[in-house]
């Protein structure tokens, strides 16, 4: 009998600042509210902040290590062989000494390693980044941290979607639904997250920059053949909101749900509470609740997922 796999929702978008994360956390507490096992991964590896949101506290789940080239220059013959081969250009072959290692180049793909016909080339490592897991509120997070002055965070999203994949495959601990918060942009990073999804959705704002980078996200999604459905955030905000919304409609992109400006969503972020995690009840009321509870509704009859 086939296991049953969660269903994965990717939230991103082409600029920063639209409201990503707001909606990523705002839906994981949406879900589990509904009795869902939810587990929330963070993909902007420069910045994450969803525990932040959250309110939650991180705990260490495992370094992110590197690979770097080490020259054994007692057995190196000096053929350049590796220097010739390699494609980042990491290694600089000088006439009569070893290749010199440019590590800020290195890719990692240990190909020197591989060929090199003197093994003099040895596996050496770094620690670039770190992966962390927390919990609250009954919704476990996980995400990744890129170590500053490191360049390499696709190795850090690589690490999470490796992690997610051994998750998945353990019926003890898989989650019914995974949500991933993308980093901002059209990059490797958020490229490797869109693709690991079943639906996408892209968070804009009803300005001139959010159109132009809503048709640039949407550019990738598409060419990655997924489905997307985008979230309007601060819609009541004037100057542009009419045209904008004629803009979406001349262009075919379908809208989940939008959300107003909202003061409640300025205290929930501050106060590291989700709005929709909100026991005392004094946000039910609000318009970005209700914009919230809708955006949900029209998901679950949008996607396969079950109530």
């Amino acid at each position: 009998m086939s296991i049953l796999k969660p269903k994965i929702i990717c939230v991103t978008g082409g600029k920063g600042g639209t409201g990503k994360t707001l909606v990523a956390v705002n839906l994981a507490t949406i879900f589990k509210n509904h009795g869902k096992k939810v587990l929330l991964i963070d993909g902007d590896v420069e910045n994450p902040n969803t525990y932040l949101l959250l309110g939650a506290k991180l705990k260490s789940l495992a370094n992110v290590e590197f690979f770097i080239p080490k020259i054994n220059n007692e057995k190196c013959s000096m053929c350049g062989l590796c220097a010739e081969n390699c494609l980042s250009h990491a290694l600089l072959k000088v006439k009569d000494i070893p290749p010199i290692p440019m590590l800020n180049l290195c890719s990692g793909c240990k190909l020197c390693y591989k060929i090199c016909p003197d093994n003099a080339i040895e596996k050496d490592s770094k620690i670039i980044g770190t992966l962390y897991e927390s919990e609250k509120n009954e919704i476990k997070l996980m995400l990744g941290e890129l170590k500053p002055s490191e360049a390499r965070s696709a190795v850090i999203v690589k690490s999470l979607m490796q992690h997610l994949d051994r998750i998945i495959k353990n019926p003890n601990v898989m989650p019914d639904v995974v949500i991933i918060d993308t980093a901002p942009g059209a990059h490797c990073d958020v490229e490797e997250l869109i693709q690991k999804a079943d639906i996408v959705i892209p968070v804009t704002e009803p300005t001139r920059f959010g159109l132009l980078d809503l048709t640039r996200i949407i550019e990738l999604i598409t060419l990655l053949n997924k489905e997307y459905r985008a979230i309007v955030n601060r819609a009541s905000l004037p100057g542009y909101k009419e045209e904008f919304s004629l803009e979406l409609k001349r262009r075919d992109i379908e809208i989940l749900g939008e959300i107003p400006l909202s003061q409640e969503v300025v205290e929930s972020y501050c106060q590291g509470t989700p709005l929709m995690e909100d026991p005392s009840g004094i946000y039910t009321s609000s318009d970005a609740y209700h914009a919230f509870n809708q955006i949900y509704d029209n998901l679950l009859k949008w996607s396969d997922i079950q109530k």
